[in-house]
């Protein structure tokens, strides 16, 4: 046998060894992803996911609106759960409007190994003119691990939720405030 000709067979059979090594890792990690649970229908329909008004207080200082929500949690203790509270007013023709400055940033509600975590923010407004305006909370929820997003959804306030903490008076809980 010519050492060329099996040099060459043996570079050939590596080769084809490589190929069918990767086709293999490719079907074993398409059949890991398709065999790992899907977690984003259950979570986006769970009674566990609201957003709610849960503090309502007009005064000559200034107006309090508080926003909580609750979100269930997918059993993982790798991943993380967080929450962004937003304000909107309804202006002209019924359209919703953000409200400058009322936007909480990021933050983090805790472990998703948890079946539901519960988080709620303030808003201190500034006296208004003595109009009546309708705001509503916006609540952006999150599921990560590390700074990856695995599942995300934004509500509108809701009446009628039980909030554990916070609600003022206590059991408060609806889809709007009227502030002036």
């Amino acid at each position: 046998m010519d050492w060329g000709d099996s040099y060459r067979d043996r570079v050939r059979r590596s080769g084809i060894a490589a190929i069918a090594s990767l086709a293999l890792l490719s079907l074993c990690a398409a059949t890991t992803l398709a065999a790992r649970p899907s977690y984003s229908g259950t979570l986006l329909n769970s009674p566990l996911l609201w957003a709610t008004v849960d503090v309502c207080r007009s005064s000559a200082a200034g107006d309090v609106v508080g926003v909580r929500g609750s979100m269930p949690g997918t059993g993982n203790s790798g991943e993380q759960m967080y929450m962004i509270f937003r304000l909107q007013y309804r202006g002209p023709h019924d359209k919703w409007h953000y409200l400058e400055d009322a936007d909480s940033g990021l933050l983090a509600a805790g472990s998703s190994q948890f079946r539901s975590r519960q988080a709620g923010l303030d808003f201190h407004l500034s006296p208004g003119d003595g109009t009546a305006s309708v705001v509503r909370g916006i609540v952006k929820f999150e599921w990560r691990i590390a700074t990856r997003v695995m599942h995300e959804t934004k509500l509108e306030t809701t009446a009628g939720h039980i909030a554990t903490a916070g609600a003022s008076p206590r059991g408060f809980s609806v889809a709007h405030c009227a502030i002036s």
